[in-house]
């Protein structure tokens, strides 16, 4: 198991590979990286790690930078002195999100979320979606009709669909709004899972619409969109896991 570890900081970087050597002796350290420039020449010149853990803050910028190009992202572990950059780290492959200075229970934890969405011996990178037999391509543009013209909606300008008196609307990041004459269900069989999650009856919701989450009860989730809207964006009881776990790159659809 080959990991990749991205900081400036040596002593984080030593502190890193103590614990490692702690809690999972088998994955080993291919490659350090202190900058954007240097862990972009390494992953040219390397084969992809197993695994990656990244400082966000870095001396040249923001590592997301790193993985931004790469046709194949690896699994990233995040970690950083403050929790603002927590959404982006989930937006940009990463998989757990560590407060510096890293905590031994917290890395464990976060390498068993690893070991949960990534298979022994499977390719890096390769985020396991289980999806419908035979589905092997996306709803990828919407045709929506304004008056007597008609326009088409990329899915990614798509912030949320929502239902309102049994009509779906689907609202775009520009906060324009329109009538698609779906079925959220029908939505749900159509939607690339890995970039849309139904949150509630009401709303699913594109993962780069997410602002913030907040705690609404012990089993249920606050979802912050952008753009704002009035209606109910808390997650339902039996959905809040499988939300969290579609955030950190794993999807499971019944």
């Amino acid at each position: 198991m080959r990991t990749l570890i991205i900081d400036q900081d040596s002593q984080a970087i030593k502190h890193l590979e103590k614990l490692l050597n702690e809690i999972a002796p088998e994955k080993k350290i291919c490659g350090r990286c202190g900058d954007i420039k240097t862990a972009r020449q390494w992953l040219q010149k390397n084969p992809l790690p197993d695994l990656v853990i990244a400082a966000i803050e870095l001396p040249d910028g923001l590592s997301f930078e790193i993985f931004k190009t790469l046709p194949k992202k690896p699994p990233v572990i995040f970690t950083c002195l403050y929790e603002k950059y927590t959404i982006d780290a989930f937006k940009a492959n990463g998989i757990y999100y560590l407060l510096k200075p890293v905590k031994r229970d917290e890395l464990k934890e976060a390498l068993n979320r690893y070991e949960t969405f990534f298979s022994p011996g499977e390719h890096a990178g390769e985020i396991k979606f289980i999806v419908k037999p035979g589905k092997t391509s996306w709803q990828e543009r919407f045709l929506v009709t304004i008056g007597r013209q008609m326009k088409l909606i990329p899915a990614e300008d798509v912030a949320y669909f929502f239902t309102e008196q049994k009509i779906v609307y689907l609202v775009t990041f520009q906060k324009v709004k329109y009538n698609t004459g779906f079925t959220l269900e029908k939505l749900e069989q159509q939607l690339n899972p890995s970039s849309f999650f139904r949150i509630n009856r009401q709303f699913i919701i594109n993962i780069s619409a997410i602002v913030k989450l907040l705690p609404a009860s012990k089993s249920r989730m606050q979802v912050v969109l952008k753009p704002e809207t009035i209606h109910d964006t808390i997650t339902s009881f039996g959905r809040t896991e499988s939300f969290c776990n579609w955030m950190l790159g794993g999807f499971e659809m019944a």
